[in-house]
């Protein structure tokens, strides 16, 4: 089996990031971002968010890209240096209690990265915070598990081969509780997106680098044993193998984003 030497916020970068390119560009639609406006990316991983937004402010704007680790906001620096972003701050913290003035952003979005919290609903509460009255907050995370294929069966396969439970990369993401997270944080003018978003990849063997490269479980995938990870494969190719047509695979995967508004004092 090969062995992936790359680090995890690289391996994120190349597998995971493009994969999530139109969900991204969603959240930003519904965002409203304008031209000038000040920007919070809370959770950026490798900056997609980010870059994205950066291209709606324009050159009189700001985003501030917020993530727990260092290693991660390098990885986007660097591309958005060469990519010509020069309006994006990075920022090492944790996403709990922001360290961030009230009403700081004119809007605030974070794309698949409510397994970085460690309590969702205070980073849903401090995006509230943080945002202008009025302003739009949109939270994007995986949607329900029976929707997400890769994450049911890569679950089962580690469970029971290496006797591992591995943590949950979608908190909030069974039908009606990110909404209802927004709803106790004191959001207005609710809006639920769920849809069906097949990962489409090369092959099998793809399908497990790219959930290797998943952040909530890259750590624990890394730590597996050798043979562990050769049968966790065997079951992928049990699961998936048959599927490939064109030389591309389909595995399910469901998005939820969330929509929400500051209200008015």
């Amino acid at each position: 089996m090969k062995v992936d030497r790359i680090s995890p916020a690289h391996a994120y970068a190349q597998r995971v990031a493009p994969s999530l390119l139109g969900v991204a560009r969603r959240v930003i639609a519904l965002s409203g971002i304008e031209e000038g406006q000040t920007i919070l990316d809370a959770g950026t991983n490798t900056g997609l968010g980010a870059f994205l937004a950066a291209s709606r402010v324009g050159e009189e704007g700001t985003v501030v890209a917020l993530d727990p680790d260092p290693d991660f906001l390098a990885v986007a620096e660097a591309r958005a240096t060469a990519a010509g972003y020069g309006e994006i701050r990075w920022q090492a913290g944790a996403l709990g209690v922001l360290k961030f003035a009230e009403e700081a952003f004119d809007h605030s979005i974070s794309v698949h990265a409510l397994d970085l919290a460690p309590e969702p609903v205070t980073l849903i509460e401090e995006l509230r915070r943080v945002t202008v009255e009025r302003g739009v907050v949109v939270v994007s995370t995986w949607g329900a598990k029976h929707g997400n294929e890769w994450l049911v069966e890569v679950e089962r396969a580690v469970r029971r081969y290496g006797g591992v439970t591995l943590p949950s990369p979608a908190p909030a993401s069974e039908p009606g509780n990110l909404e209802v997270l927004m709803q106790a944080s004191g959001f207005d003018d609710i809006e639920a997106v769920r849809y069906p978003d097949h990962l489409r990849i090369g092959s099998v063997e793809d399908v497990w680098e790219w959930v290797k490269a998943v952040r909530s479980w890259s750590e624990a995938l890394a730590g597996l044993s050798e043979g562990v990870s050769v049968r966790v494969l065997e079951h992928l190719r049990d699961e998936f193998g048959a599927r490939i047509r064109g030389g591309e695979l389909l595995v399910g995967r469901e998005i939820c984003i969330v929509r929400g508004v500051v209200p008015t004092a």
